[in-house]
């Protein structure tokens, strides 16, 4: 109880001061999205990756073999988010499957529930795509990616270029695009992926 109130008082003025820093560093993101908007329909459902960014170029080493992937958000109960991945490494296809929740008291975070995990979401607005997500993933090893995800199989080429310089501004500089030489639909029709589920 004290911690949640204790958070209700400083979320704003945490929220009011990253206002006056958008001020002076206008390249900065808005507000991440809040763990209730998150929780809509609007963003459940299949997710199609589109590219990566890092501050440091070791912290893209496990999307180097990846050719293409797609994310599907599923609500389950007490609001936790299931999420599935589906990526596609030369010839072989992996599904992976995690749980996230939210804490009221540390929203807007999204935390997977073997704690190895915190993410943050953005809309789309920040570079002109609507249809467009930006998820940052802080893992256990404490590296840092941009991953930008379109609901589209295909992202146009000027909505990628103003993901890069919206990352280069805030500084990540290493940057890598989806090679989709296999393509997403024979990825999506395959029936041996293997599968594993995280909890």
């Amino acid at each position: 109880m004290l911690m949640s109130t204790l958070w209700g008082v400083v979320s704003p003025l945490m929220g009011l001061f990253y206002a006056g820093i958008q001020v002076m560093v206008p390249c900065l993101p808005p507000a991440p999205l809040s763990t209730a908007v998150i929780n809509t329909d609007e963003y459940m459902g299949s997710w199609y990756f589109v590219a990566a960014a890092a501050w440091e170029e070791d912290d893209l080493k496990s999307f180097k073999t990846t050719d293409s992937s797609i994310l599907h958000i599923q609500k389950g109960a007490n609001d936790i988010l299931t999420v599935t991945e589906t990526i596609r490494i030369g010839d072989q296809c992996q599904k992976n499957t995690w749980s996230y929740f939210a804490l009221s008291v540390m929203d807007p975070f999204l935390f997977r529930t073997d704690f190895d995990t915190i993410v943050l979401i953005w809309d789309g607005k920040l570079i002109n795509c609507p249809s467009c997500i930006i998820i940052l993933f802080v893992d256990e090893d404490e590296e840092v990616s941009a991953m930008l995800f379109a609901r589209n199989e295909k992202t146009p080429d000027e909505v990628i270029q103003e993901f890069k310089s919206k990352m280069e501004c805030v500084y990540m500089e290493e940057f890598l695009k989806a090679p989709l030489k296999n393509g997403h639909e024979q990825m999506q029709r395959s029936s041996r992926c293997r599968s594993t589920i995280n909890y």
